[in-house]
């Protein structure tokens, strides 16, 4: 019988033979010097308010069942991502007011080292209304950011070295000169990864990042037309980055890399989703985990993915591995 049945306890012996050789991939890393230091760049972070109700009745007064505050934006959620996977990072932010000392208190408390630069404006509040299953998600702007503080940011990136990794996630605030932003990243030579939207989402394609992650609909969005399954492969091919990463709701994602189209399902894995939120950002995390680990990228990224929708916030190491387990012969 193989390591990872379940019968007499090999599965136990399997699951501890993987972690132990997880860290030492890892620690190879570290080691030879291989090891780059991540940057997670949050233009617009917020705390995230979860409102949980049983029964809501729009209109009139409904109670909610709990509450629940958390650091968010999704550079933010990256880092914490990146963290449960055993790998650091450093979160390049901007925060104002109490609400932006509860974002930086957070990453406190995971442990995750932070440049910020102090705002006039109170960071924003997103509120997350869950109810049946169902997020409904009412997300402020940010911001105003006055002219210096955008400036004093882009300054922080003139710390990035070529042999660092650069992930830009997420809306940008008012008054951010996002010009600036990629303008730094780019001239650092770094490694440089892009996950916004809209019009940002366009200026950081045209700036040929190495990793580029959309939606389906960030996708058409960024395409100007729907490229349905048939056409996807020769859509993907088109955007000037060295890999895509489409993600696709349950229907799992994509990754475009090397002239090669790759798709995997979601693999639920005796699981139930609770919220979806940072599912996308987990996934930059897992691709980066399986870049550096050796084990495939794709298989990791769509595991931590549907790891962080089967809990309530980012995931937790052991969730991801026994969905990453699902899809053995990958990893």
């Amino acid at each position: 019988m193989s390591l990872g049945q379940s019968a007499n306890g090999s599965f136990f012996v399997g699951r501890l033979y993987k972690s132990v050789l997880d860290r030492a991939r890892l620690i190879c890393y570290h080691i030879t010097g291989y090891e780059k230091m991540i940057y997670t760049v949050t233009l617009n972070p917020c705390v995230d308010c979860y409102v949980y109700t049983d029964k809501t009745e729009y209109g009139k007064t409904n109670r909610a069942e709990r509450i629940a505050a958390v650091p968010g934006g999704k550079g933010v959620n990256v880092s914490v991502a990146l963290k449960r996977l055993g790998i650091e990072s450093k979160a390049l932010l901007l925060c104002g007011g109490r609400t932006g000392q509860t974002v930086t208190d957070g990453l406190e408390s995971e442990g995750i080292p932070y440049e910020a630069v102090e705002t006039a404006a109170d960071t924003r509040i997103n509120v997350k209304l869950v109810c049946g299953g169902a997020v409904t998600e009412i997300n402020a702007p940010g911001g105003p950011v006055t002219e210096d503080e955008s400036r004093r940011f882009t300054a922080l990136l003139h710390n990035v070295g070529k042999d660092d990794v650069v992930i830009l996630s997420g809306s940008c605030a008012q008054g951010i000169n996002r010009g600036a932003v990629l303008g730094a990243i780019k001239a650092s030579g770094a490694y440089f990864a892009a996950d916004t939207s809209g019009a940002f989402l366009k200026e950081c394609a045209a700036a040929s990042p190495d990793l580029i992650k959309p939606n389906y609909a960030e996708l058409c969005a960024l395409l100007g037309y729907e490229p349905g399954k048939d056409g996807l492969e020769a859509a993907l091919a088109g955007i000037p980055a060295k890999a895509v990463l489409l993600s696709d709701g349950e229907k799992g994602a994509y990754l475009y890399e090397n002239g090669s189209l790759c798709h995997l399902p979601v693999n639920g894995a005796g699981f139930t989703v609770k919220n979806a939120t940072g599912a996308g950002d987990s996934m930059i995390a897992g691709y980066l985990y399986g870049k550096r680990t050796g084990a495939d990228p794709l298989a990791c990224a769509v595991s931590a993915g549907s790891a962080t929708a089967y809990c309530d916030g980012i995931f937790d190491k052991e969730t991801f591995d026994r969905v990453l387990e699902t899809y053995e012969g990958r990893i």
